[in-house]
């Protein structure tokens, strides 16, 4: 079974591997996901496995992602944590209005089949959002918990600015947070929130499938990922190889990648995203005991040299 974490001080405990959502469904830009019974099945697969957070958005494959893992969940909700998102919507737009909250989590909580939803986060806001001393998203937010509506809120972010915005601007006690063996920038931040007592969500840990070895030099993409020129690509390419370089003779890509992350006290949990049962099994083996100390270290140094002035773009 997978070992778990405090998620902060909310009382809430989480399995220190998660299940990402955000591939669980069809959709007009997600034609290759999981069918609505693959999904169901992966969704009973990884909690059988002892997985008990699991991370979706109303955005994700057009809402279907709430629905699968609603379905998944039928007669197990009190086995996972749940967490969803605010500010994009199942129709492929968004709506950041304070306003619309209260909705949007009723509506995440019909889709998911579930009365309460544990954890919600906006999702990736603008700045005039995200600073709470500008907005008053954290204040309706504060309100569903005391209705018992959801048990902890927060914001998605992908820097250590963001992180720390929201640490002195709001009461929130939680955060998802992009980071990789690749992309370390937040790493001091989320020591931060955790001395804050906020839990703290990993996305993207195995950078958008390059930390899974599944990707080289020779790499084309004709999705979102075509964003990356010829000498990116390059680039991830040799630092994947130098990063498998570093890591426990034995140890997989996979598993490396993810035991670093958790090697971090103030990581809760790690969310790679899945959609099969193939990748499933394929990270599993990560939850384990995290990488040793020295080891960390070193992979810290290595980014700090290679990465530090210029972090990889999204």
């Amino acid at each position: 079974m997978v070992p778990t974490r405090p998620f902060g001080t909310t009382g809430i405990e989480v399995s220190r591997l998660g299940l990402g959502a955000w591939q669980l469904g069809r959709s007009s830009t997600w034609l290759n996901g999981p069918s609505e019974r693959e999904a169901v099945d992966l969704v009973h697969a990884a909690v059988d496995a002892g997985i008990s957070f699991i991370d979706t958005a109303p955005g994700y494959a057009d809402g279907q992602s709430e629905l699968n893992v609603g379905a998944g969940l039928r007669g197990r909700r009190d086995k996972v944590v749940l967490c969803t998102k605010f500010g994009h919507t199942p129709e492929g737009g968004s709506n950041w209005e304070s306003g619309a909250i209260r909705a949007s989590v009723e509506r995440s909580a019909q889709r998911l089949g579930t009365d309460h939803i544990d954890i919600v986060v906006l999702h990736n806001p603008p700045p005039e959002v995200l600073d709470g001393k500008q907005s008053d998203h954290y204040e309706v937010l504060e309100s569903l918990v005391e209705e018992g509506l959801i048990r902890a809120y927060g914001a998605s972010v992908d820097n250590s600015a963001d992180i720390d915005t929201v640490l002195t601007t709001s009461s929130s006690n939680a955060l998802e947070v992009r980071m990789s063996a690749l992309y370390q920038e937040p790493w001091d931040a989320i020591g931060r929130a955790h001395d804050n007592g906020a839990g703290v969500v990993i996305k993207v840990p195995l950078e958008s499938g390059w930390l899974t070895g599944k990707y080289g030099r020779d790499a084309r993409f004709s999705d979102v990922r075509s964003r990356w020129t010829r000498d990116e690509v390059t680039r991830r390419a040799a630092l994947v190889d130098e990063f498998r370089a570093l890591l426990p003779q034995g140890m997989g890509l996979i598993s490396g990648a993810l035991r670093f992350l958790l090697a971090h006290e103030g990581v809760s949990t790690v969310i790679p995203g899945t959609k099969s049962l193939t990748q499933l099994q394929s990270t599993l083996g990560a939850a384990g005991d995290p990488l040793p100390a020295e080891t960390v270290q070193e992979i810290r140094t290595w980014y700090a040299e290679k990465l530090g002035a210029k972090p990889l773009n999204w």
